[in-house]
């Protein structure tokens, strides 16, 4: 292979890498939304240990609510995914929630490393790069 073709090569290489960096970034951004969504969310539960049957606000979307009642501050009801509901305990929703948030922290930490891998081989790629110009 000749120094053209190896330029070229190496080029095509940090794009790719480049390319799955941004990805991997994109993906961790998404997974810290939905990480903040989840602390809020837990907060909100453990608040319900102080709430008393009352009014509240409910979120229609775009920026509108509806007052309804809280009846029972102690059942949760909680997704477990495709559309499937079960009713919890407010505890037991905590340590659902819980669990979803380790893995979710776990994914981060994953998607962290797999980014940090990427840019140390993009900038072995790039000193090999100036190096092959010099």
């Amino acid at each position: 292979m000749n120094e053209k073709e190896d330029v070229q090569k190496k080029i095509m290489e940090f794009q790719i890498l480049d390319n799955n960096l941004k990805m991997l970034q994109e993906r961790a951004e998404m997974v810290n939304q939905r990480l903040e969504d989840m602390h809020r969310t837990k907060v909100a539960i453990e608040d319900l240990k102080t709430t008393k049957p009352n009014k509240a606000l409910i979120p229609l979307g775009s920026g509108n609510f509806v007052y309804g009642g809280i009846e029972n501050c102690e059942d949760i009801i909680v997704s477990v995914g495709s559309d499937v509901v079960i009713k919890k305990k407010r505890e037991k929703a905590i340590e659902v929630l819980d669990v979803r948030i380790k893995e979710l922290e776990s994914n981060l930490n994953t998607i962290l490393r797999q980014s940090s891998a990427f840019v140390m081989q993009l900038e072995k790629i790039q000193q090999e790069l100036e190096s092959l110009q010099k």
